[in-house]
């Protein structure tokens, strides 16, 4: 099993080992949050499978109703929600929801969404027992 942290939108590591828990450490040292992803790349069966895991807070597009509040409190317009469902995204992601500006991107049905960084680190551990 192999992972690339994601840093920001468009930035990522080269492919670690699942057992090096470095760049993740140097984030827990870090007041400004880099990781917005994490992807994990396995094999099964010969097959190659990835898990990605986002950092930040989900939001269901198909349910935009019920997130108005949250759109107005992180200034989230309805053109970048448009923007993301046009593409084909029924569930988005707001990264670095807690500080700084908001940057939403579409997320795959089979993506997960933690909270933050630790609860990064508890996921990671989990795929590594696989």
């Amino acid at each position: 099993m192999k992972i690339q942290y994601f840093i920001g939108k468009n930035s990522h590591t080269k492919m670690l080992p699942l057992e090096n828990f470095d760049f993740l450490e140097k984030q827990f040292a870090l007041s400004i949050p880099l990781i917005t992803k994490v992807t994990i790349f396995l094999k099964e069966k010969k097959k190659e499978k990835q898990q990605s895991i986002y950092v930040g807070k989900e939001i269901l597009l198909t349910e935009i109703k019920k997130e108005n509040s949250l759109l107005e409190k992180y200034g989230i317009s309805m053109e970048d929600l448009a923007d993301v469902y046009a593409l084909g995204f029924k569930r988005a992601c707001l990264l670095n929801f807690k500080k700084y500006d908001p940057i939403l991107v579409g997320m795959n049905q089979e993506d997960l969404v933690v909270p933050d960084y630790f609860a990064l680190k508890k996921a990671l551990f989990g795929w590594k027992t696989l």
